[in-house]
């Protein structure tokens, strides 16, 4: 059996679906993992580093205590590197899935699902997103390029005079708070962003925005030479803008 090669996490309080699914995608090189909270669902995005996030529309009130439309408009933006993919009702409204679809769902598939066929879908939706000639999802990039970031192959890069390119290193740590700066465009990124993208389970909000700190000092460092610069909005948080 070839080995996982694409982390999905499964949104549902279905276990017989999950264990229905399970052989089936590891049989095409998908591992899967099952969120039945949302204690699992952010555990699950730390640990695994999923590429797919399948929501079980008939679930997502239970693990998420937000209908299927919301819970996509709320997951979309801070998702921005992973598919999602929603699953709906046999017979869903046409109205309804092209809602999904306008909210931020990658696609929607109706119930009862085939397993082997619906990872040989998500896989092709990933090629998709990785494919030369657009952007992909995985690509975050700072204000006229200056600063690169490619999440699903952990890299990042400053532009140079010539329009050539150099990679930076960072730590996991610093990679994933440039990573949620840069989705934000511009915007600031809160500590409550922070918190709940990166450090779900801790409960000091004081030694969270004391490593914060430490981690955007290193980053500022190493990103000195590229144009972009992170700006410190007091008890705010950060936003990522360009000199």
């Amino acid at each position: 059996m070839p080995s996982a090669t694409l982390e999905t996490v499964l949104l549902t309080r279905d276990e017989a679906l999950f264990t229905a699914c399970r052989l089936r995608f590891a049989e095409s090189g998908v591992g899967l993992t099952l969120a039945r909270n949302q204690a699992e669902f952010r555990a699950a995005m730390r640990e695994k580093g999923a590429g797919v996030v399948v929501l079980d529309g008939a679930h997502t009130d239970a693990v998420l205590g937000l209908g299927a439309e919301e819970a996509v408009a709320k997951l979309s933006p801070l998702l921005a590197s992973r598919v999602i993919v929603v699953l709906a009702e046999a017979g869903a409204a046409p109205e309804r899935v092209v809602r999904l679809l306008e909210l931020g769902a990658h696609d929607v598939v109706q119930k009862p699902v085939r397993p082997r066929i619906l990872a040989e879908q998500l896989k092709a939706l990933v090629r998709v997103f990785a494919r030369g000639g657009r952007p992909a999802r995985g690509i975050s990039a700072a204000p006229g390029d200056s600063l690169v970031m490619d999440y699903p192959r952990r890299r990042c890069y400053i532009k140079e005079e010539g329009g050539s390119r150099r990679e930076l290193k960072f730590t996991r740590a610093e990679f994933s708070v440039l990573h949620l700066l840069l989705q934000k465009k511009g915007a600031v990124a809160t500590y409550s962003d922070f918190r709940d993208a990166l450090w779900p389970d801790s409960g000091s909000y004081r030694e969270i925005t004391h490593i914060l700190h430490q981690l955007v000092t290193n980053i500022r460092k190493k990103i000195a030479a590229s144009e972009a610069r992170i700006e410190n909005l007091r008890a705010e948080g950060f936003r990522l803008v360009q000199q």
